[in-house]
């Protein structure tokens, strides 16, 4: 049986800075497996998905694996100020500045 997925206690704060920025936000939270927490659309349509992780969090070693596997945009957000900058980025078209944005990296 697998265990109930966590939620990171910056979640809530994170997608409401996305929403205050115009996304659509869709938690994949609860797929587990390695799969990140939420799916963003910026209002100009460019999506991501984006793990969130506290200021010291690391990748499981399946979150690893799924961002190797995954070909697309992906992100690691540790705080409402790493969310307005991805948000500022997807605003601009920046797509190439969010394969592996992490701000903390």
């Amino acid at each position: 049986m697998r265990k109930i997925a966590k939620i990171d206690a910056n979640h809530k704060e994170i997608v409401s800075e996305f929403r205050r920025h115009g996304c659509t936000v869709l938690s994949l939270a609860a797929l587990g497996r390695g799969v990140p927490d939420l799916l963003v659309a910026a209002p100009e349509g460019a999506t991501i998905l984006v793990e969130i992780k506290s200021a010291k969090g690391k990748l499981t070693p399946q979150q690893q694996e799924f961002r190797k596997f995954w070909p697309g945009p992906f992100s690691v957000i540790r705080d409402v100020a790493g969310a307005e900058t991805l948000c500022k980025i997807l605003k601009k078209g920046g797509k190439s500045e969010t394969k592996n944005y992490d701000r903390n990296s």
